[in-house]
Order: structure tokens, then C-alpha cells, then sequence
């Protein structure tokens, strides 16, 4: 056995107090940040200059150093990839292997197996929120590794799967981002395909197209509609951590009993009404439940909207509008902090209600790009339960690495 801090140049803890906020810079990583293997930059805290060179006096984090979450999950392990310039957040800890003794990235997945994994949780104190204390990271005992060949082995194998992901993340983000900005081009700054020759008209809303027309959002969306789910036997419910801050796809649902909370069905819009899950931008697009179970339950803090006069992808696009998003933040009301939007301030929210031609045009093309979304979410979903299942039986040496294919 050998301890962690033999095996690294460095292991340093984080500065003890928050880092201020800048709209743009340098990503501070907090606890939220540090995922399975990869940093997640989706929503990141940010830092100016001056704050960044102070935030790294005692270690700038450089390509192939790890960063470890002491707390809120204890133990999650990332490693920092070629290009990304970042600081270490609160109740984190950067890791920098030698690369004589060890390489970086097995041991990255090393300290996510079961055997590191359960050495962090064991030690882990604190009655409110766990955490790891620094002498418990740096003393981590380490068995004898395999040899650096096979090291590399599998962490390739491994990387191969998170590369994929990366990858398939990506392209969300792409379809995603051109079904919004279509949505921006077309309802809101009017340059729809032959807006040319169109004449545009006063409104509340200032200048419309011709044949356009200003009306209601309950006129055009149906708000918390009423649906119908059964009482009795399991079903999908969808707890507000399953929405994402950035984009669409809902992920991490559960399998409950009962029919509290939110009720709504695939083609519907999930929105945050809660201070600060609004605010961060908690929305998510429902697509995902069976033909055998239409109908699914979710957090009783969640706006459903469903199309009336528009179609589904319009009604998310619109969700994740400024204008709207601005109009329900400042209807808030309650106790600081646990502030709600009151959904009566939306439901005569005037939207310009277009012509059913041209949003037939976008739901055609819309679709499609919501449609393969939802099949490179499932596809991530599976191959990170392969890649989970792979790694402590390759860590272990339970798994030779080279009866193993790479995934496609």
C-alpha cells in the first residue's frame, strides 16, 4: 500500500470563501462542477482576472491535474482536459499526479472505483452535509496498480466512453441552440421566411406582421393543465434536479408510487416557479414516457405548459425566452429566498399568436432537431451504464482490458 499525496506533486485545498462573480472570464469550479470523470462548464460561476490570479496562488490548474469534491457529492473526481484554464470553487481540491508514478487519467478513474469511492465515504464526517477533510485525501490508501501500460489501457477504454458523450452532448447543445435561435429569428425579430413583402402593424407589442395577431399566453398556452394520472402502481415522477439550467433534455427521473405534484404528458414544458431554480434556469422538455404510460408526475414547484396555437417546441423556445422568463421573476412573492412565481401574472401575458402556416413550417423543421435530441440523451444515458459498469471491473482487474471493444 502505498498514500495518495506518494503517488502526486501536489494535493491543495481551495480558497475558504466565495469568489465574486463576473458575467464572463475564467470557470470557477465548485462541487456542482466537478462530474464523473469531466468538468461540467453547463452553467459555471465565473471569475474576472484579477480574481482568477488570486484564486490560484497556491496552484494553477494545468492540464491532466484532477479536481475532487470534498462535499455535495463527496468524492466526485474530474480531470482537467488540454485547453480549459479554470480555478478551483468552494469545497474542492486540486490533484497533480506525477506523471512518473502514475498516469493522470487511470487515476482519475481509480479514484472514481469502489474501492476509492468507498474510502471517501467512510471517512467523510459532518451531520448536516459530509465532507472529506484534507488529511483524509492526501493519506488515501493505494493498492498496488498495474503496470503503466495497462494503466493506459484503461483509461483509453474508459476515456473512449466519455468521449462519446462529450461528443453526443455537444450536438444536443447544437440542435438545441438551432431550433432557439430559428425561434428568436422567426417570432421575435419577424424575419420569417417572406417577411419581406409583408406589412407589419402597430400593436401593445409595437410592430407585428399582417394577419398576425396579439392575444393572451392562456389563449395560446394551456398553463398547468389538467391531467389525468392514476393513483395506484409506479410511475415517472420527475424531481426538480432532473431539469437541466441550459437545455431540454430531462434526465434522471424516478420510479414512485402515487400521483402528487405536477401532472403532465410528452410534448409538455416543464418550468422552475421557485426562487432560485428559476432564476438558474431550470426548464426541461417532456419526451420521454412510454405509450404505456402517458402520463407522469413531478416536483409541485414545476409550471406545466402545453400548446394550444402553437406547437410543443414553440412553447418551450418560448419558456426560455428573456421576455418571458423577465415577466415571471418580477411576479415572485414570498419569504426571501423561497420566492414563487404567481401564475396568474402569466396567463394574460401578450405573445404575437402567428399565422397556423408558418408554424406548421417550424414545428417541421423543430421536431426533427427535438426528436434526435432525444435519442443522443438516450444514447449517454447507456453509455454511461456501461462505462459505470465497466469501471471497477477494470480497475479491480476483474476485466482483462483487452477483452474489451470500444464503443461506437
Amino acid at each position: 500500500m502505498t498514500k495518495l499525496l506518494d503517488l502526486c506533486e501536489l494535493i491543495v485545498d481551495c480558497e475558504h470563501k466565495t469568489a465574486p462573480k463576473s458575467s464572463d472570464g475564467y470557470p470557477s469550479i465548485r462541487t456542482p462542477n466537478v462530474g464523473r470523470g469531466r468538468l461540467i462548464l453547463d452553467g459555471v460561476n465565473r471569475v474576472d482576472e484579477d480574481t482568477y490570479i488570486k484564486w490560484t496562488r497556491r496552484a494553477t490548474p494545468a492540464e491532466n491535474d484532477l479536481i475532487i469534491a470534498r462535499e455535495a457529492p463527496v468524492g466526485n473526481v474530474a480531470i482537467v482536459r488540454k485547453g480549459q484554464k479554470v480555478c478551483l470553487g468552494q469545497r474542492t481540491v486540486l490533484v497533480r499526479p506525477d506523471p512518473n508514478k502514475v498516469d493522470p487519467e487511470f487515476l482519475c478513474y481509480f479514484l472514481l472505483g469502489d474501492y476509492a469511492q468507498n474510502s471517501f465515504l467512510s471517512a467523510a464526517t459532518g451531520a448536516t452535509v459530509p465532507h472529506l477533510n484534507m488529511s483524509d485525501i492526501r493519506g488515501l490508501s493505494i493498492p498496488a496498480l498495474p503496470d503503466r501500460k495497462k494503466q493506459r489501457w484503461i483509461a483509453t477504454t474508459l476515456a473512449a466512453y466519455d468521449d462519446l458523450i462529450e461528443n453526443n452532448t455537444r450536438r444536443i447543445e447544437i440542435l438545441e441552440e438551432m431550433a432557439r435561435r430559428l425561434y428568436e429569428e422567426w417570432f421575435v425579430q419577424y424575419h420569417f421566411p417572406g417577411h419581406e413583402g409583408v406589412e407589419f402593424k402597430e400593436s401593445e407589442l409595437g410592430l407585428i406582421p399582417e394577419g398576425w395577431e396579439v392575444v393572451a399566453l392562456e389563449k395560446a398556452v394551456e398553463i398547468n393543465p389538467k391531467t389525468k394520472v392514476e393513483r395506484d402502481g409506479e410511475k415517472v415522477f420527475v424531481p426538480m434536479g432532473a431539469l437541466s439550467e441550459s437545455g431540454m433534455v430531462i434526465s434522471g427521473w424516478e420510479i414512485k408510487s402515487g400521483n402528487s405534484g405536477a401532472k403532465f404528458q410528452n410534448g409538455d414544458t416543464l418550468v422552475a416557479r421557485i426562487s432560485p431554480c428559476l432564476e438558474n434556469g431550470k426548464t426541461g422538455f417532456v419526451d420521454f414516457l412510454p405509450a404505456n404510460q402517458p402520463t407522469a408526475c413531478g416536483s409541485t414547484e414545476f409550471i406545466v405548459l402545453r400548446s394550444r396555437s402553437l406547437c410543443p417546441e414553440m412553447v418551450y423556445c418560448l419558456s426560455r425566452s428573456d421576455r418571458f422568463r423577465e415577466v415571471a421573476m418580477k411576479s415572485m412573492s414570498g419569504a426571501t429566498g423561497r420566492q414563487r412565481v404567481r401564475v396568474e401574472s402569466l396567463v394574460g401575458y401578450p405573445i404575437a399568436q402567428p399565422e397556423n402556416e408558418l408554424v406548421a413550417k417550424y414545428h417541421a423543421f423543430a421536431q426533427p432537431c427535438f426528436k434526435e435530441i432525444r435519442v443522443l440523451a438516450n444514447k449517454n444515458a447507456n453509455l454511461r451504464q456501461q462505462r459505470d459498469l465497466l469501471l471497477p471491473k477494470l480497475i479491480s482487474g476483474e476485466i482483462d482490458v483487452s477483452d474489451i471493444p470500444m464503443p461506437t
